[in-house]
């Protein structure tokens, strides 16, 4: 229900035309049958406001409610405990606190050393990080109990 798009590949898989490998996931964020859902916060949020043409259809998945916003000042304070753990191998314990935030357990990043980082069950688990490439892995395309119950929280809260 729920992907994070890492700012090494906002400009690929946003890019118009769409690459054949992120086709599926483009047409999951926009598809009016399909619920998939962005999910931005944070850092990420800043890093990908400096990614040429991401920040109108970041806006456009936003209007049409297909991108979740976490507040900067959780995604930091959760940060602080991700850096905490001293487990993060990469530079990136900002998107690893994103996804612990919003409930997404499918990321789509070129950094290696995130990917190991996303699928330690000791940073993210219940279910476990998985991670987008290709069109390929259109199958982790797909809604996840984790992320539902974070946006039903979120929407509670809301009211």
């Amino acid at each position: 229900m729920c992907i994070i798009v890492d700012a090494n590949m906002a400009s690929i898989v946003f890019a118009s035309p769409t690459p054949d490998d992120f086709v599926p996931l483009i047409d999951w964020l926009t598809s009016k049958k399909i619920d998939g859902r962005l999910v931005i916060g944070g850092k990420l949020s800043q890093e990908l406001d400096k990614v040429t043409n991401v920040g109108h259809l970041i806006q456009t998945l936003s209007r049409a409610g297909r991108a979740r916003q976490i507040s900067h000042k959780e995604v930091e304070e959760e940060t602080k405990i991700v850096e905490s753990t001293n487990l993060c191998r990469s530079d990136d314990p900002h998107v690893i606190a994103l996804a612990r935030l919003s409930g997404a357990r499918t990321l789509c990043t070129a950094e290696i050393k995130l990917h190991a980082d996303f699928k330690n069950q000791k940073l993210i688990s219940k279910p476990k990080g998985r991670i987008y490439q290709t069109s390929d892995h259109k199958n982790l395309l797909r809604h996840e109990p984790s992320c539902r119950m974070k946006m039903r929280a979120e929407s509670k809260a809301a009211k």
